[in-house]
């Protein structure tokens, strides 16, 4: 379409693909799965975090999209919902920078733009509310700001920033003529000006709880408030009704135009950059989808080993039971990751490769709104170790989760006064931050990690709970005791 109508360059097609899921409705039950970034990080390797990239972007590049909305740039913080922290890089800021600026050269390898995603204006515009700032940059403010700031200049000095996306950068004023003005304080003085990024500035207004009045008019106020794109919910006429509110005010304030003509500049720059009609074609080949597709699998299979992080330092205390002890796995019933797994238990792979290699595994699942039955509690008088699944999936799904803990604690006090010790194994799929806080792993479990529950982390899981593998895997996260 682009280029029958003359275009000089393709059009700029985007997608949000950091790891997990995202590109599911391109290869449906042949997809890829990537390890999260948080996975990627407890690898420790930046090559691998580049490869991982790069194969990501091959997998887009070779459906057309070359924009890739990522990467998430904030830390872990102890706000951060469980279900987010696998989509981040960790909470030290080394860390942080080194693994996103890999993973964007990755990125780039296979011709495909970024944009770094950032909830960097909402402090930033709290300073600018707090001092009553007039729009300079004074010593103090710029003490403020340097912390904020960091991660988008490192990125910055590895020519790994191609785009910046402000989070909700428009909420919090309840006044709109402020707003503005706040917004573009960052956008101007922080953005262009201190960091010196000249590069498209995006903003994100796709939460379902706006209004659709407050959704019309969000691409004008983005460019009146400095920004370049602005990313909207896909909604019958939003599109439409937006341009209309923009073109009226064009016809009111003339100087508006030039404001969209050095958007559309910025972004005509990232284009030229990135994208070319040869590089389009090429990659639209399904014997090249076949071929990635298969090299990809081998590189996220490494990946996924790599990432299996022992949170003690011996190894799994299954290699050491009798062959006829009997090994109960209780796994909690949610939503599967793994896109061929999503009308069966997310777990079921983890049963079959421990079964595999132990054929006394019982996989029992538990329900969280259950708890233990009867049925649970006749396997967990019998078995002589317990392998407990943990998916901190949100903070609801969590606090489930640790009551079937504490309950199971219980069971097993009562049964070893009896039967003798039970080995207690835990395995954290994702969040690991309560089994700390919790000090789980300081009342006889041994812990091992992995940072997603697809298919091949669990397969990766249970080469490691059998003895055919080592952990390898770091802790990605610092763990601060509540």
């Amino acid at each position: 379409m682009a280029r029958s109508s003359g275009q000089p360059l393709p059009l700029l097609i985007a997608a949000e693909q950091q790891g997990g899921l995202a590109n599911l409705f391109l290869f449906g039950e042949d997809s890829t799965v990537f390890p999260s970034p948080l996975g990627l990080v407890a690898g420790n390797s930046t090559a691998t975090t580049r490869d991982i990239g790069e194969a990501i972007g091959k997998e887009l590049a070779a459906f057309g999209i070359n924009w890739n909305t990522v990467p998430v740039i904030d830390p872990v913080t102890d706000l951060v919902e469980p279900s987010e922290v696998s989509r981040r890089w960790g909470n030290n800021f080394g860390t942080v920078s080194n693994f996103t600026a890999a993973f964007v050269q990755g990125l780039h390898q296979a011709g495909v733009a970024t944009c770094a995603t950032q909830a960097l204006s909402i402090s930033l515009q709290e300073s600018y509310r707090r001092a009553g700032n007039d729009g300079e940059l004074d010593e103090e403010f710029i003490e403020l700001i340097e912390s904020e700031v960091a991660l988008l200049v490192h990125l910055s000095n590895n020519e790994a920033l191609d785009a910046i996306m402000l989070s909700s950068c428009l909420h919090g004023f309840s006044e709109a003529t402020r707003a503005r003005k706040a917004v573009r304080f960052v956008v101007e003085k922080i953005i262009r000006g201190y960091l010196g990024f000249q590069g498209p500035v995006v903003a994100n207004w796709s939460l379902p709880h706006e209004s659709r009045t407050c959704l019309v008019h969000a691409p004008l106020g983005a460019f009146l408030s400095g920004i370049d794109m602005v990313f909207l919910p896909n909604l019958v006429g939003l599109y439409d009704e937006g341009r209309f509110a923009i073109h009226a005010a064009m016809e009111k304030e003339p100087s508006l135009q030039l404001a969209i003509f050095k958007s559309s500049e910025r972004v005509t720059a990232m284009k030229t950059k990135f994208l070319n009609w040869s590089a389009a074609q090429s990659y639209l080949s399904s014997d090249r989808v076949t071929t990635l597709l298969d090299s990809n699998h081998k590189l996220v299979r490494s990946a996924y080993r790599a990432s299996i992080t022992s949170l003690q330092s011996s190894s799994s205390p299954l290699i050491s039971l009798p062959a006829t002890s009997v090994i109960l796995l209780l796994t909690p019933s949610i939503s599967p990751l793994d896109f061929s797994l999503q009308r069966s238990d997310p777990f079921e792979p983890l049963g079959h490769a421990l079964s595999r290699r132990m054929p006394r595994i019982r996989h029992v699942p538990y329900t969280l709104s259950a708890g233990l039955t009867p049925t649970h509690l006749a396997f967990l008088s019998r078995a002589r170790a317990v392998v407990l699944v943990l998916a901190n999936a949100s903070s609801a799904l969590t606090e489930a989760q640790l009551e079937v803990w504490i309950d199971v604690e219980k069971i097993i006090a009562q049964t070893e006064s009896i039967a003798g010790t039970t080995v207690r194994i835990v395995v954290s799929a994702g969040d690991v931050r309560e089994l700390y806080h919790q000090n789980m792993l300081g009342s006889g479990w041994w812990g091992i990690a992995c940072w997603d529950f697809t298919k091949q982390a669990l397969e990766a899981v249970a080469e490691v709970l059998s003895g055919e593998r080592e952990a390898t895997g770091q802790l990605p996260i610092t763990i601060r005791l509540q």
